[in-house]
């Protein structure tokens, strides 16, 4: 039987993760791919029809304007509508390219649908699940595709080495702020010290009965 943080444990549950994405993502894969085709299609028909156009113009009827000026534009033409067909693939990259990427965003914020989340956590150790939950985060939003595809991503990259050393070095730092506390707790109050000069105070001058006071004159 397998340690649950064995390379070998975790490499199977990446599989796992990496097979529930395949499985979520193919509708959106399969869409991508005939759109493509199709865009490609509509390229190269509008691409060779460019072309077509530009070898079929004819500049006979130029000839008022001189034999060089005629020829000089017979000469410039194909380039011409190469670089015509230039602009078009730009613009159809382009917006293929938004395109894609819209779709991948809003594939990637796609919730995971309850049951399939249950069927793959069932199958994953507990030190994926925490990395799991760890890229959910706040939990705001529901678990989406990017997250689990983030997940992924982490455990190929050591996360869960990562989060136990972080656990590790939580515990050094919370025992060391323990040890420098007092053992017996916090220290009582001490009684305010008082000056002596305050402590002396002004008693009358004991004098025996019947002795005359003289008035200082």
């Amino acid at each position: 039987m397998m340690n649950p943080t064995s390379p070998e444990r975790v490499r199977q549950d990446c599989r796992l993760i990496g097979q529930t994405l395949l499985k979520l993502a193919l509708p959106r894969l399969l869409i991508r791919a005939v759109v493509l085709v199709v865009a490609a299609i509509v390229w190269l028909l509008v691409a060779s029809w460019l072309l077509d156009f530009g070898r079929s113009l004819s500049f006979d009827s130029l000839q008022a304007l001189g034999q060089q000026t005629s020829d000089f534009l017979a000469r410039i033409n194909p380039y011409v509508w190469w670089g015509v067909v230039v602009i078009w693939t730009l613009i159809v990259f382009f917006i293929v390219r938004a395109w894609v990427g819209s779709d991948i965003a809003a594939a990637r914020a796609r919730p995971v649908p309850s049951a399939d989340l249950a069927t793959l956590a069932s199958q994953l150790s507990d030190e994926v699940l925490s990395v799991l939950r760890w890229v959910w985060g706040s939990r705001d939003e529901p678990f989406t595709v990017g997250d689990l595809r983030q997940a992924l991503a982490e455990l190929r990259h050591s996360r869960i080495g990562k989060m136990d050393l972080v656990r590790q070095q939580g515990d050094i730092l919370e025992g060391r702020a323990a040890r420098q506390q007092p053992a017996g707790g916090p220290s009582q109050a001490q009684p305010p010290i008082v000056p002596p000069s305050s402590q002396a105070t002004a008693q009358p001058d004991a004098r025996p009965a019947g002795t005359r006071i003289e008035p200082n004159l």
